[in-house]
């Protein structure tokens, strides 16, 4: 047994002495190949993500240089203006007073005669959603012509805030006029500095300067508390 140890320890000691010169080199290759995955790989992917960081940075300036020059060229008197025009049209929540002005500022144009129309905010209380914006709805009743009707319908439809004519019933004796009233309640804003702000297209504009061109009824005011007020005691 003795012999086949010295055997196989020769055998051994043969194949090292043969390929000795190997042995250190292969050594140092796996030396370095446990270095270069243990601090080498590393700071590679630290600089890959260096520079990510270092690219959604320069994004991000990109985009707050952008906003900044959209925000300095803006003209404050302007965007008032607009927003102002915007929030007439569309109320920010139910506008029963800016309702109710429309609706007699259009009886006193057209000449209408309301009957014994009254303002009920209960009502006008009842809102519906519509596919795109909440409404309020009415019903008026006129006690007067076709011709006089289809006046009501386009001066009304031209006031703000913003009103449709959904139905329309003609009687004999008085027909319904039923409107719905637009509002807007504003959403939580989603605003993110990493966004870049979008100035008003030239479509919101020219929508912007048709609604300057409607008629706000709230300047009225006056002569149309009066005038409900008469109708109301009727």
């Amino acid at each position: 047994m003795n012999e086949k140890i010295n055997a196989d320890l020769k055998s051994l000691k043969f194949i090292l002495n043969k390929n000795k010169v190997y042995i250190f080199p292969i050594v140092v290759i796996l030396v370095s190949i446990m270095l270069f995955s243990q601090f080498v790989i590393p700071q590679a992917d630290a600089l890959l993500a260096a520079r990510e960081e270092a690219l959604a940075t320069s994004l991000k300036i990109e985009t707050l240089k952008a906003n900044l020059d959209i925000l300095t060229n803006i003209n404050e008197e302007t965007l008032d203006s607009q927003l102002k025009t915007l929030s007439l049209a569309l109320p920010l929540s139910k506008d029963f007073f800016g309702i109710l002005n429309s609706v007699y500022s259009t009886v006193q144009k057209t000449g209408v005669d309301l009957g014994n129309f009254s303002f009920k905010i209960g009502d006008l209380a009842k809102s519906e959603n519509g596919d795109n914006f909440p409404v309020v709805k009415l019903s008026a009743p006129i006690n007067s012509g076709v011709t006089a009707i289809n006046s009501f319908v386009e001066t009304i439809s031209k006031n703000v805030p913003l009103a449709e004519v959904y139905s329309v019933k003609i009687g004999n004796t008085s027909s319904t006029v039923s409107l719905s009233f637009y509002y807007r309640p504003l959403s939580a804003s989603n605003y993110s500095q990493d966004v870049r702000i979008s100035s008003i297209s030239q479509k919101g504009l020219e929508l912007i300067s048709q609604l300057e061109k409607f008629e706000n009824a709230s300047s009225l005011l006056e002569p149309l508390v009066s005038v409900a007020t008469s109708s109301a005691a009727q």
